[in-house]
């Protein structure tokens, strides 16, 4: 594992709460795995918008349910 954050953000009545995380490897290594962990099993979702795995760089987008907060961990592995 090369890169670990936990994103959070508090809940909104009658809103979603939307994150984005970019990372881009500063040795340009290939990106072999990208794991997203709802920590509230709250069927919140998340989304690769650009690069990934086969990629040196990666875009997640993290979107809660209504009414919920987001609370995920990010972990990219090379």
């Amino acid at each position: 594992m090369v890169f670990h954050q936990r994103i959070k953000d508090i809940a909104i009545p009658f809103k979603k709460r939307i994150k984005s995380l970019t990372y881009a490897d500063p040795e340009k290594r290939i990106i072999k795995g990208v794991a997203a962990i709802d920590n509230d099993f709250s069927h919140a979702s998340a989304n690769i918008t650009d690069g990934g795995v086969g990629y040196t760089h990666v875009t997640v987008r993290m979107k809660s349910q209504r009414h919920h907060p987001l609370n995920f961990e990010v972990e990219i592995y090379v």
